[in-house]
């Protein structure tokens, strides 16, 4: 059984705190996650097969496709609004909003975790656990009852491997520059390889494809890290620089 009892909405503190042991091993010589973020995609394409049996699965129009891309927009405007860290990225991000705005066909959706990162699994002795199916804390309850396609999920994990990578290079103390980089060379290195072991498990377990659906995908990872800029900048001011590091890195 893949599925357990939700947990306190306090879990989304715990969740940067999973991510960080995820990443430990960035910066150790041989640190590696790469296995398990297959199995971990593995793990995630079975429960979404799961999620769309147990739920039924339909097909939205494009019109709502593109209903979906303008509230993306609409999220970055308000965002842009508060948070001007964010501006830099913001044409980038705008972009991929306007790509999925193109949308011409119907897209399929089903029941989904909606609030998807490493602070919402646990490794058993039998394989990865999904955890906590209420959604994302800051969304809409109609939000979060709204089917989604797949790849949300997909998107939430990718975005919690750059977490992962750079939650203790962005809490810890002040380095010089030369151990800045390479630092941040490692993250680059290390959420690279469990962002190609994680899509390549997910794939290769039934999951759409995510190398067939990249404009989607791209515009739910900037929509769940404009979310991330918002989350943070609201509730944990310390830690923006974690999803902005992330950002600059993915609108290089």
């Amino acid at each position: 059984d893949w599925f357990t009892q939700p947990r306190p909405a306090s879990g989304q503190a715990a969740g940067a705190g999973a991510g960080a042991a995820a990443g430990a091993g960035v910066g150790a010589a041989g640190g590696d996650f790469a296995a398990e973020a297959e199995r971990l995609g593995e793990a995630t394409a079975t429960v979404h097969r799961d999620l769309a049996e147990a739920f039924g699965t339909a097909e939205v129009p494009a019109a709502r496709v593109r209903a979906m891309a303008e509230r993306m927009r609409d999220q970055l405007d308000q965002v842009r609004a508060t948070v001007p860290e964010i501006e830099p990225f913001a044409k980038v991000i705008g972009a991929a909003f306007t790509e999925l705005a193109e949308w011409d066909g119907p897209l399929a959706v089903q029941r989904v975790h909606g609030d998807y990162h490493l602070g919402q699994v646990m490794r058993t002795d039998t394989g990865w656990v999904l955890l906590d199916f209420e959604g994302e804390p800051a969304r809409s309850p109609e939000e979060r009852r709204e089917p989604s396609h797949p790849l949300r999920d997909v998107a939430g994990m990718l975005r919690s491997f750059e977490y992962a990578a750079r939650f203790l290079h962005a809490a810890g103390p002040h380095t010089p520059p030369e151990a800045e980089r390479e630092l941040e060379e490692r993250a680059r290195a290390w959420v690279a390889r469990n962002r190609a072991a994680f899509r390549h498990g997910y794939a290769a377990a039934g999951g759409p494809d995510p190398a067939a659906h990249e404009t989607l995908l791209r515009a739910l990872e900037f929509d769940k890290a404009v979310y991330e800029v918002r989350y943070e900048a609201a509730n944990r001011p310390a830690w923006l620089p974690v999803p902005l590091r992330s950002l600059a890195h993915l609108t290089e």
